[in-house]
């Protein structure tokens, strides 16, 4: 499994990356934005952690919607899961700030269970 991670926090994106290579996961790269998120695309990831707010806005949601059309699955990982309401139409997996590496696990197992199923 590969993944990205779209975080503009330092020690959040740090601490994300950290969490996935013990969760025995290759992480690709880090990016803070929309284009350094869609330049880390190019690498084909099966997983992106995405944060909401990012240097460039409010533009997780897009990212995220974005990355799914390419077949990524994305796990969103912000502080104010609010902001998600009627935005999330992927409904995809939410995780809140500060990262637990229990729930990202067993949101990655969940992900990866339902493509088997």
């Amino acid at each position: 499994m590969r993944a990205i991670i779209v975080e503009d926090e330092f020690l959040a994106a740090i601490h994300a990356e950290s969490a996935l290579e013990r969760l025995g996961i290759a992480v690709l790269g880090m990016a803070e934005d929309t284009q350094g998120a869609l330049g880390l695309a190019a690498h084909k990831p099966t997983l992106a952690l995405v944060d909401l707010n990012l240097r460039d806005g409010f533009t997780g949601p897009l990212i995220g919607a974005q990355l799914a059309a390419m077949g990524v699955n994305v796990v969103y990982v912000t502080a104010n899961p609010g902001q998600l309401d009627g935005v999330n139409t992927l409904r995809s997996p939410v995780l809140e700030k500060p990262l637990e590496e229990h729930k990202l696990a067993n949101t990655i197992r969940s992900i990866f269970q339902k493509e088997e199923s």
